[in-house]
């Protein structure tokens, strides 16, 4: 049986009648919102460093236990478990259970633009708009000022998408657990059993003003830009490099000059939530010709944004300035569908 330590009690949500909120319940069983917990702590957190994930992107599940057990108020665990093309959900995992202690889910096919004026083609897990992130976030108890911690379950890959949401959205200090769920048990990390709810943002109320500070996402582009970055290469003078980290699928349909760089490449064979050493990184990238300190913009293309950030994350370890490297959210989901688009594959290019 999973035991946890319970120095602060269980997070748990319910849904009033205005929206979804967040709280402890202590093991007298009597519902305390969490939001007078959070304001007490606020203003001795808002400073505060972890020496073990300060300024790191990809920390290891030793350190992240350890900067738990120094000060877990100031830290938001959030599980960003989803798989591709599995009836496996990440989010009926995270509400059966176990969990790291107090950890929120994002789930983000439901945190994400919908509808006829956000998403009018429909398209998938589309980057959200600052309004719905904030509030989710105030819904969740996630404030601007803590330590986010991405991690996922033992089979799950695509945990750095939920790093690029956070990062996006413009939130400080944000890193990537290097090792899944199954990890932080096996190392005695804390943890809870007990069922829980994961936030819908049907829940969510609007009209409220949001305490959590988002912003606009600066490193997403749509189709426009990749029909510029396609129509310039080949060309006279620099161009834009066009980066796809698909498997398989590349090699039946890509964009004209995508490289391809599996994202499976960039983590690790045992640990597919670790990411390779930085060295390792910066070969792969050499092997494929790519410079990785260019100033020219570096476009990054998948199946539908979320492989997409492998890279993103891999070029920023191997010392790449995030200012020019771009995401397109829509990706082959929105480029494959549209008859105007120009589309190569391997048997095309090999004729």
């Amino acid at each position: 049986m999973w035991t946890r330590r319970r120095p602060f009690g269980i997070f748990v949500g319910f849904v009033t009648s205005k929206r979804y909120v967040g709280s402890f319940s202590h093991p007298s069983h009597t519902i305390v919102n969490f939001r007078s917990y959070a304001k007490m702590a606020t203003t001795s957190l808002q400073s505060y460093k972890y020496p073990t994930l300060a300024d790191k992107t990809l920390v290891s599940v030793e350190d992240c236990i350890e900067a738990y057990n120094l000060k877990p108020d100031g830290i938001a665990f959030v599980d960003g478990s989803w798989y591709h093309r599995s009836k496996r959900s990440g989010r009926a995992d995270f509400e059966a259970g176990p969990r790291i202690a107090n950890a929120r889910y994002i789930d983000m096919d439901d945190i994400a633009a919908k509808g006829p004026e956000l998403n009018p083609k429909n398209l998938p897990h589309m980057m959200p708009p600052p309004k719905l992130f904030a509030a989710a976030m105030d819904a969740m108890d996630i404030r601007s000022d803590q330590h986010v911690i991405v991690y996922g379950r033992d089979g799950c890959v695509f945990t750095p998408r939920t790093w690029f949401l956070f990062q996006q959205m413009g939130h400080e200090s944000v890193s990537l657990m290097q090792g899944s769920l199954e990890d932080w048990i096996s190392l005695g990390g804390d943890v809870e059993t007990e069922t829980a709810v994961a936030l819908r943002v049907d829940a969510l109320d609007l009209s409220q003003p949001a305490t959590y500070r988002a912003r606009d996402a600066q490193n997403v582009v749509g189709m426009s830009d990749m029909i510029e970055a396609v129509q310039r290469q080949g060309g006279e003078g620099s161009s834009d490099v066009i980066l796809d980290p698909r498997g398989t699928s590349f090699d039946k349909h890509h964009m004209p000059g995508a490289v391809n760089i599996p994202y499976r490449s960039i983590v690790t064979e045992e640990n597919l939530l670790k990411f390779r050493p930085k060295q390792e990184l910066e070969a792969l990238f050499e092997e494929k010709g790519i410079d990785v300190k260019t100033d020219e913009r570096i476009m990054l293309t998948c199946g539908s944004g979320v492989s997409v950030c492998h890279l993103f994350v891999a070029l920023a370890e191997c010392g790449r300035d995030n200012k020019n490297t771009f995401v397109y959210d829509g990706s082959w989901a929105e480029w494959g569908s549209d008859e105007r688009t120009p589309k190569m594959s391997i048997d095309l290019e090999s004729n």
